[in-house]
């Protein structure tokens, strides 16, 4: 038994020194972390913006793949394959971010509501429909101003709160900071 428990010990040492071996979960950690590092540096370029993209589709497709493979996922694990997708433009991998987000907070991660709300409204704008929650907003050249994507005037304070978003007055005053940002100079376009 001895031999047995210091082999597996072994095993395990030597495939954390690998990065090639490591673990669907630590793996699904660094594509989180890589996908936010690529949305906190801003496009330089469309050249850099596609670039971006790009390396966004693989990412998911990464996700796809360790979801697909691993037989149980923590809370961590559908947490971070939903921060993962929640960054791509495919209606898919959205719409997978949901089911995603939802399952981390099924499984005891609370911020998996606010990416699950995010997921959703995204889908909704990429639709062409009311988002639900409120929680994106749209770059309107002709204006030189951010604006509140137009969101669902059945959708309670109560539901947002649920779901980790903030009450419509204080997403409507989010906009209002946004613009004063972008007039000031300090503000992303």
């Amino acid at each position: 038994m001895m031999k047995r428990t210091t082999a597996t010990l072994l095993l395990g040492v030597a495939l954390a020194a690998f990065p090639g071996c490591s673990s669907p979960s630590r793996s699904l950690r660094g594509l989180a972390q890589d996908q936010h590092d690529d949305v906190m540096r801003a496009p330089r370029d469309s050249e850099d913006a596609k670039s971006i993209e790009a390396r966004s589709v693989a990412r998911a497709e990464k996700v796809r793949k360790l979801l697909t493979d691993q037989q149980e996922c923590s809370a961590a694990d559908h947490y971070n394959a939903a921060l993962v997708l929640v960054q791509c433009t495919r209606e898919e991998d959205l719409e997978l971010a949901h089911e995603q987000a939802l399952a981390a907070a099924e499984h005891g991660e609370p911020r998996g509501f606010r990416v699950a709300a995010e997921a959703l409204d995204k889908l909704m704008v990429k639709r062409g429909m009311l988002q639900k929650y409120g929680t994106q907003f749209v770059w309107e050249p002709v204006l030189r101003a951010w604006q509140l994507y137009p969101v669902d005037p059945g959708t309670s304070d109560e539901e947002r709160q649920v779901m980790g978003v903030p009450p419509l007055a204080e997403i409507q005053k989010q906009e209002a900071e946004l613009n004063r940002r972008q007039k000031n100079g300090s503000g992303a376009h």
